[in-house]
């Protein structure tokens, strides 16, 4: 029997049993590890994930429109130390917007 104490090493825990039953390489054996969750844990999951994909969409239609006002005010001669301060953004940010870099406020999917 082999118990592994949290989830994280589940998969190490069960690969070394079965290759030390089987006498097989550890790194040969392909292991699928299934989580049943008690009572609404998957639904609330499931719930989580769509309010992220939600956020991420809302986070990068708020980039896109900072990006084309920020366009339009430099295009306007406005300096970017203004820019800034009327999209309420440091300069870095705004040099990033006028140049069509990627937004760096994502969701915490994206910061794992």
């Amino acid at each position: 029997m082999a118990e592994a104490r949290w989830l994280g090493e589940a998969e190490s825990v069960a690969r070394a049993f079965i290759a030390d039953f089987e006498d097989a390489d550890p790194d040969s054996l392909d292991i699928a590890i299934t989580v049943i969750y008690p009572g609404d844990v998957a639904l609330e999951l499931e719930r989580a994930e769509s309010f992220r994909k939600t956020s991420d969409d809302a986070l990068d239609s708020e980039w896109e429109a900072l990006g084309n006002a920020a366009l339009s005010l430099d295009e306007a001669g406005v300096t970017r130390r203004d820019i800034g301060d009327i999209l309420g953004l440091a300069v870095p940010r705004v040099r990033r917007l006028l140049r069509g870099g990627p937004r760096d406020n994502q969701s915490r999917r994206d910061a794992e």
